[in-house]
């Protein structure tokens, strides 16, 4: 084995950091609790993980990592104390906003971008330049107002420096000229400039997608830093790569200066093993649904990765232009409690027990209900095998936080008569809320659910996933092998990627063809210098050509694919457009003129091949056999209890098919087969479910 290469995979969670090795076909994966300082869990678990697969660290090639570090940061109004450098006249931009409203009629409602600013008005400081369309320098850069003004941030504690130009997406030179003035002058600050970051329109979007790069650039690099310095510590010498929004993956210098990339970091990896999962099982529609501790990650695979919109790429609310997977997370998990209002009406989450203290039947002082609770109570997990047994569930601890919060036998005011009605009632509210954000991202954009799979992952999915798939008239569920790693997992089947953009804005029967060619030219090259620059060889980069393209007026573009200028190439990329529009809006307008706004290329390299483990046929069914159990379905009007076989997942073999009800119990998840639902095991060790007709 010792030609073999071999990967291990680091997703880092709000609740456990989550480890996959692999080294041709054998495979360890390992979960430990994240720690305050991510980098110190993750180079601990990576360590921890080759000891016990028996590897030395020396021989692993490839550390693959998903981090929260960014979106943590951003959130909690972290970072580094940031300036900004702007023309004069426009420091304001990114404190105005949109008139776009998120509660378009409250006069009270405080807009984020506002109430906690990026960067605070004292330090955004006005300079004297000017570029007008199409990149006419109409007013030179002051290059002494540029000195003085980082001076001044600089006396003021700054650490890093936004430098947003109004235009500048068309004429980068007063951009890199004040970066090179700021980094001969004053080497200790971080520099961002928008045209590095976000090199297209939209003005406040590109200000404050760049002062969030800023804010976050330095935090990210000492945590790298420090995460590479463990892992040296530990004896590893591999390369180590990050998983970005995109699905794509980054080296730690490309990272480093562009950290808001890795905003939905974690998510991406999930989505990816969502579809690597799907695609061994020979599955191509998919919807995807990570639950974890805190929260749920929800996504659509129609036969391809989607995109986020621009209109709707924000964290936090705060507008985020970069390349992100669409995803719809909601603060649905294990964790999430449940409540009433005020006003009598039960809730569950997005309020979380989170990893500490936890449910209440982790017995780590947690007195409130949660969805784990409920799950216990109601004999799905089985309190003696919880992650393979290695944590122990306390019955008697969920029973008590149910009811003493949500039971009252003698109530009025709408709390429940046992703790079974609760429980289950938690249940379908937490299921309620994930149907609802599932309805949004397939059937109100036009894609039937019904006409796909479900795949279920994150230690929790599996618990939920028959339900929501029953509720979304959905007759197939995926499982993955090892669901609770599953975003860990991801991270090994995604290949190295570079986006880069630039804005042209020009009415389609108005473009160029020279300028077009040249300009795809340019993006060609930064993208292979880009990979080049990771030790990559030409041989192995590939470039993929898209266009944005909206009619005229329009408020928000569509991508569609560039195939180049041969022929009648506007005609061609015009009906593109067409049906695409089609299948977003549901018409087009066919004499409308369309306008070419961007031009994109992402440039990939494939990293190391992953290929799934397989697991034979034969063995009986019974031997999977772990007994018997209680166990509660239904709701709380039609509650149902059934006396359920429980089994090993690791002792299933592939032509085993279970009949539900019935619960597979693994070291990282359960899987729960409702009543009417059979279960394949599959050869790549998934697990399919099928809603068998009454």
């Amino acid at each position: 084995m010792a030609n073999e290469i071999t990967q291990i995979g680091v997703d880092v969670g709000g609740t456990n950091t989550d480890i996959q090795l692999v080294q041709g076909d054998r495979e360890e994966i390992y979960k430990l609790p994240t720690t305050e300082d991510p980098s110190v869990s993750s180079a601990q678990g990576v360590a921890e993980v080759c000891e016990i697969a028996g590897i030395d660290p020396g021989a692993v090639d490839t550390v693959l990592h998903g981090t929260t570090v960014a979106t943590n940061a951003l959130i909690e109004n972290e970072g580094a104390e940031t300036g900004m450098l702007t023309t004069r006249g426009f420091r304001d931009v990114i404190h105005i906003g949109r008139h776009r409203k998120e509660h378009t009629f409250s006069i009270l409602f405080e807009q984020t971008q506002q109430a906690n600013p990026i960067v605070p008005r004292r330090h955004r400081k006005p300079i004297t330049e000017r570029i007008y369309p199409p990149g006419d320098t109409v007013r030179p850069l002051d290059e002494d107002e540029v000195l003085e003004a980082a001076e001044e941030l600089v006396a003021d504690g700054i650490e890093s420096v936004a430098v947003c130009y109004l235009h500048s997406y068309l004429n980068t030179a007063h951009e890199d000229r004040t970066k090179e003035l700021i980094e001969e002058e004053f080497p200790e600050l971080t520099v961002s400039t928008s045209n590095e970051v976000v090199n297209q329109f939209r003005e406040y979007e590109r200000f404050a997608s760049t002062a969030i790069n800023a804010r976050l650039a330095p935090v990210m690099n000492q945590y790298l830093t420090r995460l590479e310095e463990r892992l040296e510590e530990e004896g590893f010498d591999a390369d180590l790569l990050i998983m970005q929004s995109s699905g794509g993956l980054a080296s730690v210098q490309q990272v480093a200066r562009k950290p808001i990339t890795t905003l939905l970091s974690g998510p991406a990896g999930g989505v990816l093993s969502g579809q690597f999962a799907g695609e061994n099982a020979g599955e191509s529609k998919l919807i995807t649904l990570d639950m974890g501790g805190t929260s749920a990650d929800i996504s659509v695979v129609p036969e391809r990765l989607l995109e986020r919109d621009a209109r709707d790429a924000e964290i936090g609310n705060y507008p985020t232009v970069t390349n992100m997977l669409d995803i719809e997370t909601i603060g649905s998990g294990g964790g999430s409690i449940a409540w009433f209002d005020s006003a009598g009406g039960f809730n569950v989450g997005p309020k979380s027990a989170g990893a500490d203290p936890g449910p209440a039947c982790l017995g780590q002082g947690g007195d409130q209900p949660t969805i784990t609770d409920a799950q216990v109570v109601l004999g799905r997990i089985d309190p003696d095998y919880f992650l393979g047994g290695e944590i122990d569930i306390d019955v008697n601890l969920a029973r008590e936080a149910i009811e003493t919060h949500l039971v009252d036998e003698s109530s009025t005011d709408g709390r429940f008569s046992t703790v079974e009605r609760a429980a289950l009632s938690t249940l379908e509210v937490a299921n309620s809320n994930m149907y609802q954000a599932t309805r949004e991202q397939t059937i109100r954009r036009g894609y039937d659910p019904r006409q796909y799979t479900f795949v279920a992952f994150g230690g929790a999915g599996p618990l939920h996933a028959a339900d929501l798939a029953e509720e979304l008239g959905m007759s197939k569920v995926l499982v993955p092998p090892a669901p609770g790693i599953a975003s860990a997992r991801g991270l090994l089947t995604g290949d190295i990627q570079y986006d880069n953009q630039v804005t042209i804005s020009r009415r389609l029967e108005d473009v160029n063809e020279d300028n077009i060619v040249e300009r795809f030219e340019s993006l060609r090259k930064r993208g292979r210098e880009q990979l080049r620059g990771d030790g990559i060889g030409d041989e192995r980069i590939e470039l993929e050509e898209s266009i944005d393209m909206l009619y005229e007026g329009q408020g928000f573009e569509l991508n569609v694919p560039f195939d180049g200028v041969e022929g009648d190439w506007k005609q061609r990329h015009r009906e593109r457009f067409e049906k695409r529009h089609e299948t977003e809006y549901g018409h087009y307008f066919e004499d409308d003129p369309i306008e070419l706004l961007n031009l994109r290329v992402s440039a990939t390299a494939e990293s190391h091949p992953y290929e799934p483990i397989t697991v034979g046929e034969g063995g009986e069914l019974a031997d999977a056999e772990r007994g018997e159990m209680e166990v509660h379905f239904g709701d709380s009007r039609n509650a149902e209890t059934y006396s359920v076989t429980r089994y090993d997942r690791s002792k299933l073999a592939a032509d085993h098919v279970i009949d539900g009800p019935a619960i597979i119990d693994s070291t990282d998840s359960t899987v729960v087969i409702k009543p009417g639902w059979e279960a394949n095991v599959l050869p790549t060790r998934s697990i399919r479910m099928t809603y068998m007709e009454d």
